[in-house]
């Protein structure tokens, strides 16, 4: 018998590869509007993006906000005068085709579902995680997606947490496992909704977060002795 009944899963860094996503969708938004750009403005665009998802968490940020300010800062160091809008839309456009899976997800997600119920939790913009699960080796989990947007209410917010335990019938928290790679966002969720907490922290990360973790793994292999 399975110790959960519900596995809540992130997206990003969990099971998709989001840094090859993030890149990908840069030069292909910057190309189709004819922004010059090389592996420095990616690299300064993926900090501000960050900075700003983070604000997104703390509740200082709308998501329409986001999605807009960090491409008006990045266009903005970069001296350029292109309108952010556009390049925004040009760049979620892009991203809502990347689908690359991290080693060993897909896998992964196969042998989970033989044993708990899982949903995947995500903040997001709707149309692009929708988009991207489509195009994943996993196309099959669209259906089995919680996403911000779309929710009213992102991690650190229980509700989504909450949520999926009503969609899959769970009411013990105590049978629920929240698994992602961000003290902030996943973990901070878990401990705001009272279930169990895994941190998938593969590089190795100091956790300076506060936050009690009761699993912690390199390798999403490790998942399954949990369950």
């Amino acid at each position: 018998m399975s110790r959960y009944d519900l596995l809540c899963c992130d997206a990003d860094e969990t099971l998709l590869d989001f840094k090859k996503a993030e890149e990908t969708a840069f030069f292909e938004a910057c190309g189709a509007l004819g922004i010059p750009a090389g592996a420095e403005d990616c690299r300064r665009y993926s900090e501000i993006n960050l900075a700003c998802w983070k604000l997104f968490e703390q509740g200082r940020l709308t998501q329409p906000e986001l999605r807009v300010r960090r491409f008006a800062e990045l266009l903005s160091e970069m001296g350029r005068g292109e309108d952010p809008a556009a390049l925004t839309a040009a760049y979620e456009k892009a991203l809502s085709r990347q689908g690359w899976a991290l080693p060993g997800a897909a896998e992964a997600l196969e042998r989970w579902r033989r044993r708990v119920r899982v949903i995947i939790v995500t903040n997001g913009v709707a149309a692009v995680q929708h988009g991207r699960f489509a195009a994943s080796p996993f196309p099959w989990m669209e259906k089995e997606l919680l996403i911000s947007q779309e929710v009213g209410a992102a991690k650190p917010d229980p509700r989504m947490i909450r949520l999926a335990m009503e969609r899959a019938g769970v009411t013990d928290p105590r049978r629920v496992l929240m698994l992602g790679d961000s003290l902030s966002s996943d973990i901070a969720a878990a401990a705001n909704a009272g279930v169990d907490a895994c941190w998938y922290n593969p590089r190795g990360k100091t956790n300076d977060s506060g936050l009690s973790v009761r699993y912690e793994i390199r390798s999403l292999d490790e998942v399954d002795d949990l369950l």
